[in-house]
């Protein structure tokens, strides 16, 4: 990957292969998330994408959960997402504390390979054609969401050398 300039300045490439450093977006989508409760329906999917796709933050014992919610959300939907988020916050109130895997058990377990080193989609690509997230509506956030999750899957199941 060659090095991108912004300005005359070499920005560093993301680690998940974008040309340019994701964070931002990240942020930035976070952000918009605390003032937009349509946008926030896609919260889950979201932080579990941008873990997936940023070696740096990926927490072992949390990955292969977060890798079957993003299937369970490109298989069943947000709503089914949400539901399911719902029931883990509610069963972690409990005193039956804990996460309940059943949900997830049909899904593919997270690949025990080397972690893709880059993804067709990022963070960044979920910026609208003006720049934000939703200038262009919820349900097209919603659609590159969808494509977000999609690819950062596909990327996990591609074979690669094993670790």
């Amino acid at each position: 990957m060659s090095p991108t300039f912004v300005a005359g300045i070499e920005v560093p490439a993301c680690e998940c292969g974008a040309a340019m450093p994701c964070i931002d977006s990240w942020h930035a989508a976070l952000a918009v998330e605390q003032s937009d409760p349509m946008m926030y329906a896609w919260h889950a999917p979201l932080v579990c994408a941008f873990v997936l796709q940023h070696r740096s933050r990926l927490l072992p014992r949390h990955a292969d959960g977060q890798f079957r919610i993003l299937q369970f959300y490109v298989d069943q939907g947000i709503e089914a997402t949400n539901r399911l988020a719902q029931h883990q916050i509610s069963r972690n109130r409990r005193s039956a504390s804990g996460y309940d895997m059943a949900p997830l058990a049909p899904y593919t377990a997270l690949p025990k390979s080397v972690p893709p080193a880059d993804f067709p989609l990022g963070v960044n690509d979920l910026r609208d054609s003006a720049g934000g997230f939703v200038s262009d509506g919820h349900r097209a956030y919603g659609d590159r969401m969808y494509r977000l999750a999609q690819t950062t899957i596909r990327a996990w199941l591609r074979p690669r050398e094993q670790s």
